[in-house]
């Protein structure tokens, strides 16, 4: 299954989700890929270290660019089972570039993805936060979407938005199964704002939302600053044990 974890808003924990599912997903025994979309690399920092100049030709650019195929740019990593395909700030044009593209420049990714595909049980697709070209290939190529959304003040602006580019990429055949697998609470701390955004999310998305809250854990950010995941980082933190939860109920849904 192709899964991205997309929301057009900042700050919610997209990268954070598609690293712990990712590495989750590796550590139940699935052979996983994770592809950051992003040009601002976060997911590619966490595996290869800021300092270590990083070609665009050995990127995703390349691969939607079409100077590449995707197998030539797939990396391994330490966690067992999991690869995945590095970003670079040179993604940020990709919009621009891919706007002036003649051919079906919104399956560019999802044509890519089909090459291999069937290398992988699940494929993961961290996501920048705008609802450009590069989040349409990532719509396209997927089967199913996962929404982070931090349940904080302002938590549901844009929501609308997302739901009606989803409805666009359905009704225009570019991809007319894709579907939401759930919509996960992030950053929650029990206050009474928390509690009532994560209310709302339940009231208007019901069984979509995941029963997995994700908490704002230290230990989530400590796990990005070291270069792994929660799991390698602190397995028996909060962080940890809800992203453990999480994985279980993508494997059931």
């Amino acid at each position: 299954m192709v899964i991205s974890v997309v929301n057009q808003k900042g700050g919610v924990a997209k990268t954070t989700t598609a690293i712990n599912l990712a590495a989750g997903l590796a550590i139940e025994g699935y052979k996983v890929l994770l592809i950051d979309a992003d040009p601002q690399s976060n997911t590619t920092q966490v595996f290869i270290h800021p300092e270590v100049e990083l070609e665009p030709e050995k990127t995703l650019f390349n691969v939607l660019m079409k100077f590449a195929s995707l197998p030539t740019v797939v990396r391994p990593t330490e966690q067992t089972n999991l690869a995945f395909v590095p970003s670079h700030i040179r993604l940020s044009s990709a919009d621009l570039e891919l706007a002036q593209a003649l051919d079906n420049r919104s399956a560019r990714l999802k044509r890519a993805v089909d090459e291999i595909e069937g290398n992988y049980d699940h494929i993961i697709i961290d996501n920048p936060p705008s609802l450009g070209l590069l989040t349409i290939n990532s719509f396209v190529a997927s089967d199913a979407l996962i929404i982070p959304v931090s349940t904080a003040f302002f938590a549901l602006t844009g929501l609308v938005q997302l739901q009606e580019t989803i409805a666009m990429v359905k009704q225009t055949n570019l991809n007319p199964s894709l579907r939401i697998l759930g919509v996960l609470c992030t950053f929650a701390d029990y206050t009474n704002v928390s509690k009532d955004v994560e209310a709302q999310l339940r009231s208007f998305f019901g069984d979509l939302v995941f029963q997995t809250v994700i908490p704002r854990n230290v230990s989530l950010e400590e796990a990005h600053s070291r270069h792994t995941h929660i799991f390698n980082r602190a397995p028996r933190s909060g962080g940890a044990l809800a992203y453990k939860a999480l994985v279980q109920e993508v494997i059931k849904r």
